[in-house]
């Protein structure tokens, strides 16, 4: 047999199998390339471990952490035999019988500091997976007495929003409260909650004028307005409000003040009792 007829035998042979070779061991947070702050986990799997799995931490120098002035262990010992059902879901580790195969240890990413580092996973002192990563602190390895809540619009669906409040168990903001968003037609008796938003006409002097009443994650009612171009008069941008009687005091100028109606709800919510169709 010639070799070019065996070289070729050997690729029928070899190329399938690479396809279908699965990776044994994934060291998975820290991710390679992500940014990570707070309490969290050190994370991953192995199909089979052979001895202690232990991830040790290195910085940008390639020098081995001292982390805590030495009190805290790195190379960090990590609790395996895990369920990670996912694994074999996804193709690996299919010579195993059971999903018993991650590694996990809740670690604070505030105690290396602010930098860029690498994180290498070893089965029994040998090497199996490494990633580097980078570590953002709010400027202390565990902020304490500090409270923030913060809103975060058009997150994660335009429209949406999401209220974040700082959590100093896990050192994150934390999400307290989602508004997805809402569009539905204004109407009497309708209720508007947080995050949600009716819209409308009206037909004004002759002509068809658009409007959009709205709910804010600080439960404002938010009014706007949409003219065609020849609109005998300039319409001014609408302040958000918080009552009903703001809501008739900005439209009182306009002679409209009697002919909306809107009351605000304990929850945040409000509701529409009445609106004209044509003014």
């Amino acid at each position: 047999m010639s070799f070019l007829l065996r070289f070729c035998l050997g690729l029928v042979v070899l190329v399938p199998s690479l396809a279908h070779a699965q990776p044994t061991s994934s060291l998975d947070i820290p991710g390679h390339g992500t940014t990570l702050s707070g309490i969290g986990v050190i994370s991953g799997w192995k199909c089979q471990a052979d001895g202690e799995i232990t991830v040790e931490f290195l910085n940008d120098a390639g020098e081995r952490m001292v982390i805590n002035e030495g009190r805290t262990s790195n190379p960090v010992p990590m609790l395996y035999g895990s369920e990670r059902p996912d694994v074999r879901a996804n193709g690996a580790c299919l010579d195993n019988d059971h999903d018993n195969v991650g590694f996990v240890a809740i670690w604070n990413w505030g105690e290396l500091g602010d930098g860029t580092y690498t994180a290498i996973a070893y089965d029994n002192g040998v090497p199996f997976d490494e990633n580097t990563f980078t570590v953002a602190t709010p400027g202390a390895d565990f902020l304490e007495g500090a409270s923030k809540q913060i809103t975060v619009d058009d997150f994660p669906n335009p429209g949406d929003t999401m209220v974040l409040e700082w959590n100093q168990s896990t050192q994150h903001f934390e999400i307290v409260d989602f508004m997805g968003s809402g569009l539905f037609e204004c109407m009497a008796d309708l209720t508007v909650d947080r995050g949600e938003m009716c819209s409308g006409s009206l037909v004004v002097f002759g002509y068809g004028v658009d409007f959009s009443f709205a709910v804010n994650a600080d439960g404002q009612g938010c009014v706007e307005v949409d003219v065609p171009p020849d609109f005998p008069v300039t319409i001014p941008e609408i302040p958000c409000f918080n009552t009903g009687q703001e809501l008739e005091d900005i439209l009182g100028p306009f002679g409209v003040s009697d002919d909306v109606d809107v009351t605000k709800n304990p929850d945040g919510s409000w509701t529409i009792n009445s609106f004209p169709s044509d003014l």
